[in-house]
C-alpha cells in the first residue's frame, strides 16, 4: 500500500469582503456537488516532480481557470479507506491561499471536466450544516491564526 500524495487550497475572506450579499461573516471558497451535500477544497493529486504548491496553482487553473497564490501549509489529512477490498492510505497537503484576481468571478464556478461540481463562497454557518472534509477541518476555519494540523480520518485511532 504506497500513499497518494493530494494537495488542496483553501481561500478564507473576512467579514464582507467580496459580495456585499453574501453578509459579514467570514466565508470560504469550497467545492461541491450540485446539490450542496457536502463540502471539500478544491485540489488533486501531485503528480510526479512537482510540489504540492506547484500542484495547488495547476489544479486551479486545469479546473477553474483561477490563478491563486499558495501560502503557509493548514493541514496534514492522512486517511485511511478500503476500496473495491484493497487498503488505501492518501496524504493531502492543504494550504491557505489567495486568489490573485477576486473579482468578477461568477457564481458558482463549475468545473471544467465534471459539469456537477461547483466552487462556491460559503459562511462558516453554511457549512456548519453539512459535512466538512476533511473531517476535524471545520474548527480550524474558525480560527483567525491555526496552527497547522494534523488529522487522521477513516479508521479509528488506536
Amino acid at each position: 500500500m504506497n500513499p497518494k500524495l493530494r494537495a488542496a487550497g483553501v481561500m478564507i475572506r473576512d467579514f464582507g469582503e467580496g459580495d456585499p450579499r453574501q453578509g459579514t461573516e467570514r466565508q470560504v471558497l469550497v467545492q461541491c456537488d450540485d446539490d450542496e451535500s457536502f463540502y471539500r477544497f478544491a485540489g488533486g493529486t501531485v503528480e510526479y516532480g512537482e510540489t504540492a504548491a506547484e500542484a495547488i496553482v495547476r489544479e486551479f487553473m486545469e479546473e477553474y481557470d483561477l490563478e491563486v497564490v499558495v501560502g503557509p501549509l493548514l493541514v496534514v489529512n492522512e486517511h485511511f479507506f478500503q476500496y473495491y477490498g484493497k487498503e488505501h492510505h492518501q496524504v493531502t497537503l492543504i494550504h491557505r491561499c489567495e486568489l490573485k484576481v477576486t473579482n468578477d468571478i461568477p457564481e458558482p464556478l463549475w468545473h471544467k471536466e465534471h459539469t456537477s461540481v461547483k466552487l462556491v463562497w460559503r459562511t462558516l454557518s453554511q457549512l456548519r450544516r453539512k459535512p466538512v472534509y476533511p473531517e476535524g477541518i471545520y474548527p480550524l476555519l474558525e480560527q483567525d491564526t491555526p496552527a497547522t494540523a494534523h488529522l487522521i480520518t477513516g479508521r479509528g485511532h488506536k
